[in-house]
């Protein structure tokens, strides 16, 4: 009866540790840190909300792509 508790605790253990195996290492580990913010600027022709990394820089402002670059500002 004694083996069969001692087999049953190293199975459990052995389990255990697989599961944190696989589940990222550990306890203790940092998780990643999420991304750095980037400053939003929007179209001045159609409106739209887009990072500032993916604008057509323009003349004091922003578009949302080369089309509307060269289209006149939408007028409030």
């Amino acid at each position: 009866m004694t083996r069969l508790i001692f087999w049953a605790l190293i199975g459990w253990l052995l389990v255990v540790g697989l599961r944190k195996l696989v589940a990222g290492g550990a306890a203790g580990t940092r998780a990643a840190t999420p991304p750095a913010s980037e400053d939003m600027v929007r179209c001045v022709s159609c409106g739209l909300n887009l990072p500032k990394s993916e604008a057509v820089p323009m003349e004091g402002a922003w578009a949302c792509c080369a089309a509307h670059a060269r289209r006149p500002a939408a007028q409030p």
